[in-house]
């Protein structure tokens, strides 16, 4: 049985029965509330026996926020001015501090924890410092509050690390070394027992790029392969109360160019937010315009940002149109491009789902999320999950593809089931309130009630009968099979801080600025080992002095193969003599891994074709080269059902059989 909705193209593809094609139409206006993203407001407390909260009594507050700016976080900023000499914290407070968490579970939000202990400075202009708690009354008091955090998690977006000098910001201290850049053993002291006190799967902010580099040992970023662990490096964030001050964000920054270059990769995995303190309205006119934040915010990934300090930066955003952007892309924002969904499956069969996401959004989400394919009819609800990390899809535009193959249970009942995506919160706690699961911004697909996104496609469940053969098993990954041409169009990933977003190039300058951090990866299969051509290879316009090209084969991080080109590929250039040997390589799937071997030029790619260097392997009639009798536009797709003109090379669906293009 076959389906056609509006907007949707039934397709056939290899190994599936049938598939329904839905495209989906974003949302660039809306603003509304998400889960750990967007202004933030602060609720602070100094703590008493008569007053022990930090959030209870200023409901009043959140709701506003809620409902004016969209907020999900708030800042929780919790004093202990009151018990700076003494290692005991009442049972009333610490309990409050469970109240208080109540509160913002009850409202839909989340928290972004502080401790400090002091919120002014001493002494002359210049030799300020700040009279904090010593270190073994804090000890005692974080071994106190050990137990509260660790059950309250739930609601907790993140920590800040506090504690240290006026407003917990690490600076002017009596205690830990007053008006230091660098870290030092009571300082590192602090941050083990708040790793070690604080939800193992939850970040630690600390003020500077440089206490984090300096705690761990190392200036290189945090990884793909490193984060998400229970490691000081995997956990430790970043948050700026600066933002935009200055040139150095009045002392965020040592050297701002290399300390940005490595936030920009570690707000990948950790999350960067915190304020603006600009108090000066021509200051703000010129270091917060519109241009420099969105700028800074998308660079660094920025997730969230108070919207209450400075109100002379904030009051500016909200007069240029700058606040609305920011409430609209800081953290993610993530849209439905399009999907392909099997039209029919059998009890217990397998369900093809093949999505493309785009994140919009300055930044990924951070805390471990699962993601799940729902069928529902009537009363009748199937909840399928997806491998797919949603913290893997990348911000800034970049398009993440989810290609599953999902297992129906065999018990379930036949008939015509809708399909949604939800991302609920992970825990049990929250994992059924909508205001916890994401939305995604698309028209008509989001369904408040449940918090799920209706995917506008449907699968009709039949039974699983004796004689009824089985259809053919779907394919179980999107890779291009190679020989192919690469370029923009079916690209997997790449680097982010790029300009070529909205061209048909990739953009790998600028000149004047190192770019070997840039690059571009596809998921290939390579199932004919041997060696091949670089062929065919064009470069973008204008594309600057000569320059060459490092390309690697990935199995995971392990690199298998890689070469380097040693001379200028121009327009138009065919048949190149560097060879990529595959011939001792497995058949699978691998990451090819292409970035510029110069570290100053302008490169710029439009597409790379990998020609087989030989015959490829006889006796599979299926996979036909292409002749004479050539399709005509229209008629040819990929093997994800996208239309492909005469110019592809690869691996191809047209007029009912596969066939490879060379």
């Amino acid at each position: 049985m076959k389906r056609l909705f509006t907007g949707v193209v039934t397709l056939c593809l290899a190994g599936v029965l049938s598939a329904a094609t839905v495209t989906y139409t974003a949302d660039n206006t809306s603003i509304f509330s998400n889960p750990e993203r967007g202004f933030i407001t602060m609720l602070t407390g100094h703590l008493t026996k008569k007053k022990p909260y930090g959030v209870k009594g200023q409901e009043s507050t959140l709701d506003d926020k809620k409902s004016s700016e969209q907020m999900s976080i708030v800042l929780v900023h919790y004093y202990l001015d009151n018990f700076k000499t003494t290692g005991t914290i009442p049972d009333e407070i610490l309990n409050a501090f469970d109240e208080d968490m109540a509160v913002l579970r009850n409202k839909g939000m989340k928290a972004i924890i502080r401790f400090s202990y002091v919120e002014d400075t001493y002494g002359p202009e210049g030799n300020e410092s700040a009279n904090d708690a010593a270190w073994s009354i804090v000890k005692q008091h974080i071994n106190q509050y050990k137990s509260h955090w660790q059950a309250n998690a739930d609601v907790i977006f993140c920590f800040q690390a506090g504690i240290v000098g006026a407003w917990g910001e690490w600076y002017y201290s009596d205690n830990y070394g007053n008006q230091m850049s660098h870290i030092n053993d009571i300082r590192r002291e602090v941050i083990d027992t708040l790793l070690s006190a604080v939800p193992s799967d939850r970040c630690i902010q600390i003020r500077t790029p440089l206490f984090k580099t300096d705690y761990v040992g190392s200036t290189t970023a945090l990884t793909a392969a490193e984060a998400y662990q229970n490691t000081p490096k995997a956990r430790i964030a970043h948050h700026n109360d600066a933002f935009l001050t200055d040139e150095n964000d009045m002392g965020t920054y040592i050297n701002p160019t290399n300390q940005k270059k490595y936030l920009a990769k570690e707000t990948l995995y950790v999350p960067l937010g915190g304020e603006s303190c600009i108090l000066d309205e021509g200051v703000a006119a010129t270091n917060a315009s519109y241009e420099k934040t969105t700028a800074a915010m998308s660079q660094l990934h920025w997730t969230f940002i108070q919207s209450g300090y400075s109100t002379v930066v904030t009051n500016m955003w909200r007069g240029n149109g700058t606040f609305d952007e920011l409430n609209r892309k800081m953290g993610y924002r993530y849209q439905l491009e399009s999907g392909t969904y099997s039209d029919e499956v059998k009890q217990g069969g397998k369900l093809s789902v093949n999505m493309k996401i785009k994140n919009v959004g300055y930044a990924p989400l951070y805390n471990e999320r699962p993601a799940y394919i729902v069928l529902k009819n009537g009363s009748k609800t199937y909840s399928l999950p997806l491998t797919s990390d949603p913290r893997s899809w990348l911000p800034n535009g970049v398009i993440s593809t989810v290609n599953e193959q999902l297992t129906l249970p065999s018990d379930i009942p036949t008939g015509t089931y809708q399909l949604y995506l939800y991302l609920p919160d992970k825990y049990e706690s929250l994992a059924t309130k909508p205001a916890y699961a994401v939305r995604f911004a698309n028209t008509g697909v989001w369904e408040s009630s449940t918090g799920m996104n209706k995917l506008n496609a449907s699968v009709t469940v039949t039974a699983k009968g004796g004689d009824d053969p089985e259809p053919p098993t779907p394919p179980t990954s999107d890779a291009i099979l190679l020989p192919a041409t690469l370029n923009k169009a079916n690209v997997t990933a790449y680097s982010t801080d790029m300009t070529w977003y909205n061209t048909d190039y990739f953009d790998f300058g600028p000149t004047d600025a190192p770019n070997l951090d840039r690059w571009a990866e596809w998921k290939v299969e390579v199932r004919y080992p041997g060696k091949y051509k670089i062929s065919d290879v064009a470069t973008g316009p204008d594309e600057g002095p000569g320059h060459s090209w490092h390309m690697q084969l990935l199995n995971g991080k392990t690199m298998v193969v890689e070469c380097w080109t040693d001379s200028t590929w121009t327009q138009g250039a065919n048949d190149y003599e560097v060879k990529f040997d595959m011939s001792g390589v497995t058949k699978g799937d691998y990451t090819l891994h292409l970035t510029s071997s110069f570290e100053w030029a302008q490169p710029k790619l439009l597409t790379l074709t990998l020609q087989y260097d030989g015959e490829i392997p006889t006796g599979e009639q299926s996979l036909l080269p292409a002749d004479n009798n050539e399709p005509t536009d229209g008629e040819m797709f990929d093997l994800l059902g996208r239309p492909v003109d005469a110019s592809y090379r690869g691996m191809v669906i047209s007029r009912g059989r596969k066939r490879l293009r060379l």
